[in-house]
């Protein structure tokens, strides 16, 4: 039997018999070893097989041999695709690097028969790693103990599955890519963030609401409409807005000049995020004086997304006549508005969840049209970074507004027109502890003017955050509250207890209360978590809970518990609510309860029912609806509903709407019917909106929501010069979708569309997807713009776009004798001579390399960095290539890899 040391020997002595050199004979012994090793697989094992880790496919061929010795996976390549420092170099036959960290250092030497990981020797036999054309390949057992993973072949699926058991580089890259993408979408779209300058004036944006309706007794005769106009003013944003009574006289007028600026730049040198004048709110403090409308002015810079735990979130928006909205806070409904007043819906004091929670407003017309804004607001502490000083001032008659037009559906309080001052700062004193401070002059509805002074300190403790704050008034009144939040096992819990003395007015905890004694003690909790239920259902949940104490010993408490989840093609949504209140004189309490459910029966058909209900101490149902709303065409909707209210004075009311929505307006007819007293109503509505088209320079009639929030206008064109400015010859690019927060739109022939509905969030993001195109060669600039959205203004996106390549090119490895074989899970890069972002690809089992989107130019490839370092590549020979002005496909030849010097990396 002839062994690997007997055969060394004989090719020493054969040698120097015949007078080699030494690097002759080394050659020669490690040839005559490699052939002595019996091979474990043939080359008739080979099997093609997909590298799958869960549902991300990793590589779509491999070369792996299943034998009868076992299955054996190529651990070069098998690096490569994973990510990990791992090199192998066939000549000294061995592999070498580190695995996850530097000192968890791997070497496999096929001489020795033994393999060290992170000092711990794991020997191994002949037939469970062998090279073979060009690349070290383990049996799956032997694999397992090198590499954190778990491995199953399936040979009939082809197949090999993987599972980590340990966080490997290419999962710890995609949960960083999919966070990068959580607001844009594809993580490889390149972003830019696109400026949206005030100016002196720009064409105002309208929408426009009238109504009328005829009754059978002609009691409730209506003629109504709104108006709002919305644009650039003096180098401020301008929202206007007018309404009427229902005899069509303006009741309602409200003018705001405002500049908002998510990254600080407000008001310029003076910072801040926004600032305003005109009909404004000033900010709630955390404890003493809340939220309130009137004339005046404010400005802040904190951040416009974030809330600490002890200021309540009010959000109030516009609301057209006719529209309903609901309220959702991380999928669970919490509120809904029926009718707007003054224009406007407003939610006061909305339960938010420890972190980061998604608000989802729904709107829904009469007559069925449904839209949504989804915003996200990080609840937290209200920490600021060190050093970092943050300001809220705001300054109003309380109640008025800049014009007087007299009416209104908010009867005058005596307290209108008296001043509200409120100035709080926030100053961060290190990483995990903020200064706060405020002071207030206000008058609480049903009493005397009062000066207050508070201070605060927001932290965290652990795992937990924290938040204290005291205040007093200048009328012997005192107040502490306490806040804190924690999030324990997925569970989020917000705390807040307050405690009062000398008739202290916390207007935060009983906003607009005037008739009841002033607050001894209030306690606040919500929690926010989610039940997993059969078949993978999770069920959020969400319950609050507040308890009011008065100076006169009287004692309210609510609570209430809703969940809302998907149930099959069902979403349902109920809610449980407790009442109770303790006096002197008497003591209440009931259960009350309500559930809802919708349900798509076809496309175009959704039916909605819902129910409202006395569990205790009188059992019975109050209300019951349902409706159905039918999609006849795109252009036209019906709805018809039923809705019976039950108790001391029964009804039942018919109803049915139907919605034409034009391309240019939105017409409604609506009827109802009311069994118990024969009375019928007809209405119509019409709703239309004009937007600035700064590409037409034009004003445009759309359907409505253009004032409301900001549009954009692209324009794609093919830039044949290259300069960037369209000319009147260059072609528009149809067919470009443009994915905005209100739908998706796509540019027509001239490579123009008008989007509108963009909201007034801090930030929309607006991604220019190209898949579309006819000419799949046509790329274009960044795929994410980020845009800050104004009511009323248009934004104008050019898109110059070129003809690309694919690019094809071939990974060589050239091995020690000079023989060439494709390289399999090389990663490489296209540099453009002009700059510019890289182009990255890897190369298949077959070692081909495929670039798309390439633009025109001349570029030079390079190795990926990482992996040429830790697996000691390096370019045979430069590579080049240059794609042409007609893009089109592009063989740009091979790519020819070896060994760093000496076979060393």
């Amino acid at each position: 039997m002839i062994t690997a040391r007997s055969a060394g020997a004989a090719a020493v002595a054969l040698a120097a018999a015949m007078g080699s050199s030494d690097a002759f004979a080394q050659t020669l012994v490690r040839n005559l070893v490699i052939a002595a090793d019996p091979q474990p697989f043939s080359a008739d094992d080979l099997l093609w097989m997909e590298v799958r880790a869960g549902d991300l496919q990793l590589a779509d061929s491999m070369n792996i041999y299943a034998s009868r010795s076992g299955v054996f996976v190529p651990l070069g390549e098998f690096s490569r695709v994973l990510e990990l420092a791992v090199g192998v170099f066939p000549g000294q036959r061995r592999a070498e690097g580190w695995v996850l960290s530097p000192d968890r250092r791997l070497v496999v030497d096929l001489a020795t028969r033994q393999a060290t990981l992170q000092g711990r020797i794991i020997p191994f036999s002949t037939d469970q790693a062998a090279i073979y054309d060009g690349d070290l390949y383990v049996r799956a057992d032997l694999l397992e103990q090198l590499l954190p993973v778990r491995i199953k072949a399936d040979a009939s699926a082809q197949v090999l599955a993987l599972t980590a058991t340990e966080a490997l580089p290419f999962q710890q890259r995609a949960e960083r890519d999919q966070r990068r993408a959580s607001a844009v979408g594809d993580p490889q779209d390149e972003e830019t963030r696109l400026a949206t300058p005030y100016r002196l004036f720009t064409a105002p944006s309208f929408d426009v609401n009238i109504g009328g309706q005829l009754a059978r007794d002609g009691v409730d005769q209506a003629n109504r409409y709104d108006v709002r106009a919305a644009g650039d003013l003096l180098h401020a944003g301008l929202e206007a807005y007018a309404g009427s009574d229902d005899d069509g006289r303006i009741s309602d007028a409200r003018v705001t000049l405002s500049r908002k600026d998510p990254y600080g730049r407000a008001l310029g040198p003076l910072g801040g995020t926004r600032a305003g004048v005109g009909d404004i709110f000033t900010p709630s403090m955390a404890i003493g004086a809340a939220s309130y409308a009137g004339r005046g002015l404010y400005y802040t810079s904190a951040p416009l997304e974030n809330l600490d735990l002890a200021t309540p979130l009010n959000l109030r928006g516009e609301l057209a006549l006719g529209e309903d909205v609901e309220l959702y806070v991380n999928e669970v409904l919490q509120r809904a508005q029926t009718s707007p007043v003054q224009g406007r819906y407003e939610f006061l004091d909305v339960p938010l969840a420890f972190g980061l929670n998604t608000l989802r407003l729904v709107f829904y017309g009469s007559q069925g049209q449904r839209r949504e804004v989804v915003r996200r607001i990080n609840f937290g502490t209200g920490q600021v970074e060190a050093g970092r000083f943050v300001l809220r001032l705001g300054a109003a008659e309380q109640g008025l507004t800049v014009f007087d037009v007299g009416g209104g559906e908010t009867p005058m309080m005596a307290e209108a027109g008296a001043a509200r001052l409120v100035a709080l700062a926030d100053y961060g004193l290190s990483p995990g502890l903020t200064l706060s401070a405020g002071a207030a002059r206000y008058r609480p509805q049903g009493q005397a003017t009062r000066t207050l002074g508070s201070f605060g300190l927001r932290g965290s403790l652990g795992a937990v955050a924290a938040q204290v704050d005291a205040a007093f008034d200048d009328q012997g009144g005192r107040g502490v509250t306490l806040g804190a939040a924690a999030r324990p096992f997925g569970v989020s819990i917000v705390g807040r207890h307050s405690e009062y003395v000398g008739d202290f007015i916390d207007e935060t905890r009983q906003l607009g209360v005037s008739d009841q004694a002033p607050l001894a003690r209030a306690t606040d909790l919500r929690l926010d978590g989610q039940v997993s239920g059969p078949r993978g259902l999770a069920v959020p949940l969400s319950f609050n809970v507040r308890r009011l104490q008065r100076a006169d010993d009287s004692l309210t408490t609510n609570a209430e518990l809703r969940a809302s989840a998907p149930i099959g093609r069902y979403y349902a949504s109920s809610s449980v609510v407790y009442e109770a209140e303790k006096t002197a004189l008497a003591s209440r309490r009931r259960w009350l309860g309500a559930s809802d459910v919708t349900t798509l029966i076809s496309a175009r058909l959704q039916a909605r029912a819902g129910v409202s209900y006395e569990l205790s101490p009188d059992p019975g149902v109050d209300t019951a609806y349902a409706t159905v709303d039918w999609q006849i065409s795109d252009a036209n909707a019906l709805r018809l509903g039923v809705v019976r209210a039950i108790g001391p004075r029964p009804a039942t009311s018919f109803q049915a709407s139907n919605l034409w929505r034009a391309r240019r307006f939105d017409l409604a007819l609506n009827v109802a019917y009311e069994t118990e007293r024969k009375d019928w109503r007809i209405g119509l509505q019409l709703g239309f909106g004009f937007g600035y088209d700064p590409l037409e320079r034009r004003y445009e009639m759309t359907r409505p929501g253009v004032a409301g929030g900001g549009a954009v206008a692209v324009n794609a064109w093919i830039d044949a010069n290259g300069d960037g400015l369209r000319q009147r010859d260059e072609q528009g690019v149809g067919g470009l979708v443009v994915d905005t927060p209100a739908g998706a739109e796509v540019t027509d022939e001239a490579g123009r569309v008008f989007a509108t509905g963009l909201g007034d969030a801090a930030v929309a993001r607006i991604r220019l997807n190209d898949e579309a195109i006819d000419d799949p060669f046509l790329v274009g600039g960044a795929g994410v713009i980020e845009i800050v959205p104004r009511a009323g203004r248009t934004l104008v996106i050019d898109r110059p776009m070129a003809r690309s390549a694919e690019v094809e090119l071939t990974a060589l490895f050239i091995r020690e004798d000079g023989a060439a074989r494709p390289l399999a899970a090389l990663d490489v890069e296209l540099v453009a001579e002009r700059g510019g972002q890289a182009i990255r690809a890897r190369s298949d089992h077959a070692g081909v390399l495929f670039f798309e989107g390439v633009p025109p130019g001349a570029y030079a490839l390079r190795l990926q960095t990482d992996q040429a370092r830790t697996q000691g590549m390096s370019l045979a020979a430069p590579v080049t290539l240059f794609v042409p002005a007609d893009g089109g496909f592009v063989r740009g030849g091979e790519v020819r890899v070896r060994l760093g010097q000496d076979g060393q990396p």
